[in-house]
């Protein structure tokens, strides 16, 4: 596997590679997987039976990785993955996001027919009016190293239906199966809400960067708090460069007194925050499939979130929660304000989001990889 984050640096999709690759570990494959090193981590350990390689980059934060740190993961990971390869004689490789992880799969199957499979995963796939938007120009450069490896992987999965449309703009050839990231069912799981609680508790949780969205819902508080008399706090966890202008938006709008920036919080911890909240919401202005949408819905949250990909395959309107046009301030005041006034709603729309989440328990996402392995491995023997 490669993965240029692996937790504890990066977001959800390191998770989605340790999740996956702990499944298939504890199912009986051998699971090596090439990450980034960072801090003090160690060069070397075993995780949940995945061996995990860390290779030098250049990375500053863990929560955000900049284009340039990225190609240092590209140009060490395939000096180092070579050697990895040649030790540990994989069957398949996984690639987590084309670019940056899949320059050393690309080269490994042209030069020792490893067949590899690519995981599509968010801002890997290009799309037009990207944030940030200096993201048009790197797609414009990118572009055709990004079809080349999808050309040459054995497989190409989105995480999401929406994904996959968006991926088809770039490049309709090439077939792209859809596999969703999944969910531990047993740590992620529903507890019963009181519908009269207060103050009504709104969750939101992702790296704080302006692709999350956060600032929209924070311009939403002053008509939120005009339009409602019933007491709710807003809890921001993640961390990120963000944060400043965060803060200061929310101190220029005089809403303070309304939102808790929590900060990281360690992820054996983060089920107890969701179970602590009556709502969830994401505001994001593109996505792949977020688990933190998969986690809340486990936890019995209902969802207000932005209409964009992988959110819409999660979340069914009025059934277990709502959608609003990114970006989209005065819908998302309407969609909370409903939400915080009607805790009956809440309750009943966060039931349906457990039921729903049900489907996605990474024991059958991992079967669902293991069965496209096979096909892979079949084929190329």
């Amino acid at each position: 596997m490669f993965n240029y984050e692996f937790p504890p640096i990066g977001g959800g999709g390191g998770w989605v590679s340790y999740f996956l690759g702990k499944h298939l570990a504890n199912s009986g494959h051998e699971v090596h997987l090439i990450t980034s090193r960072f801090g003090k981590l160690p060069k070397y350990e075993v995780i949940e039976n995945i061996t995990v390689h860390r290779v030098p980059v250049l990375r500053k934060r863990k929560d955000v990785c900049a284009v340039h740190e990225m190609m240092t993961y590209a140009i060490s990971s395939t000096i180092h993955g070579f050697r990895i390869a040649d030790q540990f004689q994989p069957d398949v490789v996984q690639v987590f996001f084309g670019i940056p992880s899949g320059g050393c799969a690309y080269l490994l199957e042209k030069t020792n027919n490893i067949p590899y499979v690519v995981f599509l995963g968010g801002r890997d796939v290009p799309r037009p009016n990207p944030d940030p938007p200096y993201y048009r120009w790197l797609y414009l450069a990118l572009s055709p190293i990004i079809q080349s490896i999808w050309r040459s992987a054995a497989a190409v999965v989105a995480c999401s239906k929406g994904l996959r449309e968006l991926a088809y703009h770039t490049n309709q050839s090439i077939k792209i199966d859809v596999i969703p990231d999944g969910l531990d069912l047993h740590r992620f799981f529903s507890i019963e809400r009181n519908p009269d609680s207060t103050p009504v508790k709104i969750l939101t949780v992702g790296r704080l960067i302006p692709r999350k969205g956060f600032q929209f819902l924070i311009q939403a508080l002053p008509d939120i708090c005009k339009q409602t008399n019933i007491d709710f706090r807003i809890q921001i966890v993640g961390d990120g460069p963000y944060r400043s202008e965060l803060v200061e938006l929310a101190e220029n709008l005089h809403v303070t007194d309304k939102i808790e920036f929590l900060g990281s919080i360690d992820y054996d911890n983060l089920p107890k925050k969701y179970q602590e909240a009556d709502i969830f919401t994401l505001c994001s202005l593109a996505e792949g499939m977020p688990l933190v949408v998969l986690e809340a819905m486990g936890t019995g949250l209902p969802i207000v979130a932005s209409q964009v990909q992988g959110i819409t395959d999660l979340v069914k309107t009025s059934i277990n929660g709502e959608l609003f046009d990114p970006g989209d301030v005065k819908q998302l005041v309407k969609h909370l304000v409903k939400l915080i006034e009607d805790g009956e709603k809440r309750v009943k729309m966060g039931k349906k989001s457990t039921e729903l989440a049900q489907g996605y328990d990474w024991k059958n996402i991992a079967q669902s990889y293991s069965e496209l392995y096979e096909q892979v491995i079949k084929i190329e023997k």
